[in-house]
């Protein structure tokens, strides 16, 4: 969208159209990206986690499991791109509110947390807890191997 395409949403000054415009290039720029850079990666990521694991005498449910888990992360980091676009771009595009906080935010939201208030950050919280629990089926026994190797 364009500072053009907000030229008649009423109460809106030059410079919110301007900055909702820059913000959907931005968001726009970012999602390409990572799109991009998942395109050029996410394969030979695949192939060699794929290999280590098997070297490692994973079972072939297992490497199958990792495989999927990755794609659908990256493929989720994009969908969640698209649905603050789409969010936003409905919420500006509203008849009745078009200032206020969308809708399918807090929605969204409540998913991460229970009763979640709108929370800019959740995005990147998202992200967090994700590579957290990543982490962690990585290292399942991690705790236990601490007093091993004091450093």
């Amino acid at each position: 969208m364009t500072t053009a395409d907000f030229k008649t949403i009423p109460g809106m000054s030059k410079e919110v159209r301007e900055e909702l415009a820059a913000t959907f290039d931005v968001l726009s720029n970012w999602r390409d990206e990572i799109e991009t850079v998942n395109e050029r990666c996410l394969k030979k990521v695949l192939n060699r986690t794929s290999a280590v694991a098997r070297a490692m005498g994973w079972p072939d449910q297992a490497v199958r499991s990792t495989r999927e888990y990755l794609e659908g992360a990256a493929k989720a980091q994009t969908q969640m791109i698209d649905q603050i676009i789409e969010g936003w771009k409905q919420q500006v595009q509203s008849t009745s509110a078009p200032m206020a906080i969308p809708q399918g935010f807090t929605e969204h939201m409540s998913v991460l947390r229970p009763k979640a208030e709108f929370n800019p950050l959740a995005p990147w919280m998202f992200w967090l807890q994700a590579a957290e629990m990543w982490q962690r089926t990585w290292m399942p026994g991690e705790p236990a191997h601490k007093d091993k190797y004091p450093h």
